[in-house]
């Protein structure tokens, strides 16, 4: 069973970086930017990402995406006002409802008059995502349910119009101090429509180490390494991953193929 991969991608089985800089120096707007080649049987594609803090707020997600003499931009903006977070592109709006420990408690998903998408949040005592409905239109269409073990994330499992798919996390011993996404949680349904709440942590506590290895429960066969670099101020500076799957070769290209390079810089 392969995972579903699309692109946006970097969530729980959270990863987390530490910023090369004074870790205190939140008077600045630091900028943590995500570069990566897509490689394909047609043309690579590059795309990079930039996050922009202020005050340690995320305030801005930029996305760049050029293939050939082809370049594609998006830009998504984050307003803050009193318990709630407004993320909003020129085609959709998500609106964030905060509950006292700063975390969503829902959410509405508005897509230009199409449909309307509502999200509520759940967690442990301890601060960290447990479970995610998704209603559209007023209907049930998804739930997710996030376990964890010593603190960190331990399994996934998502239902999706009767479908069930649980992915296990396997923790790292490797961790630091600023919150980056796991690439495998970026990429599973509906966290890729929230891809600025998890870098922005809104959506509760980040688990304590790197995710090094997801496969499917009951799949061993099938999984997916994750490798991390780190320069000598122990900041994060790339991420590797790899999925084999079982009885055929592995494509060595994107999404079976991903090195995301990162690097931090104040404003």
């Amino acid at each position: 069973m392969k995972k579903v991969i699309i692109l946006l991608c970097v969530l729980l089985g959270v990863v987390s970086c530490s910023d090369d800089n004074d870790e205190n120096s939140t008077n600045n707007q630091r900028i943590i930017t995500l570069n990566e080649v897509m490689t394909s049987d047609s043309y690579p594609v590059t795309k990079t990402e930039k996050f922009l803090y202020d005050q340690g707020r995320l305030m801005q997600h930029t996305v760049r995406q050029t293939v050939l003499e082809s370049e594609i931009n998006y830009e998504v903006n984050l307003i803050y006002s009193d318990k709630k977070v407004t993320v909003a592109t020129e085609m959709t709006t998500l609106t964030y409802t905060l509950n006292a420990e700063g975390y969503a408690s829902q959410c509405i998903y508005n897509e230009s008059d199409i449909q309307q998408r509502e999200y509520k949040f759940a967690y442990s005592a301890d601060g960290y995502l447990t479970e995610v409905i998704e209603n559209i239109n007023g209907k049930l269409y998804s739930t997710i349910t996030l376990t964890y073990n010593a603190d960190n994330l331990e399994s996934v499992t998502s239902h999706i119009n009767d479908i069930s798919n649980k992915i296990l996390y396997k923790p790292g011993e490797q961790s630091s101090q600023y919150y980056i996404p796991c690439l495998s949680l970026l990429e599973t349904y509906p966290f890729t429509l929230h891809t600025e709440a998890l870098y922005a942590g809104l959506l509760g506590k980040a688990p304590h180490h790197f995710t090094d290895r997801t496969t499917p429960e009951g799949n061993d066969s099938e999984y997916t390494t994750y490798t991390y670099q780190v320069n000598k101020e122990g900041n994060l500076t790339q991420i590797h991953s790899q999925t084999t799957y079982p009885d055929r070769d592995s494509y060595n290209y994107y999404p079976n193929l991903r090195t995301v390079s990162v690097s931090y810089s104040l404003n």
